[in-house]
């Protein structure tokens, strides 16, 4: 069973704003994508839960409580889709792809067909 979740309110385009007018452009954007996992977790609009995620190598220092979920996010104007791995208090820790789409609608069949 997949669930899915609305999530309102995203802050990132007033972050990235803010890193642009620090930074200027080329650093910002080049910091918005060494933090990709960050911003597209801080910026999703909508989640779906595709289940518990299995670590092919399991060690110590891996999570017990992983789950894999299909973003849908919205940064400086532009919609994304990707994947995330998110621990059980919910924070994303890794991100294990993610598109950029010209519409939102693109990028809701995109979330739709996350695997």
């Amino acid at each position: 069973m997949n669930m899915i979740s609305a999530i309102s309110d995203c802050g990132c385009d007033a972050l990235v704003e803010g890193l642009r007018a620090e930074f200027g452009a080329v650093l910002a954007e080049r910091i918005v994508e060494a933090e990709a996992v960050d911003f597209l977790w801080e910026g999703r609009v909508r989640e779906r839960y595709l289940g518990e995620h299995v670590a092919a190598f399991a060690d110590e220092e891996t999570p017990e409580d992983i789950s894999r979920i299909a973003v849908l996010s919205v940064i400086d104007g532009r919609w994304y889709t990707g994947l995330c791995l998110v621990d059980a208090e919910g924070d994303a820790i890794e991100l294990l792809w993610k598109r950029e789409l010209g519409s939102r609608n693109e990028a809701e069949i995109a979330l739709e067909r996350a695997r």
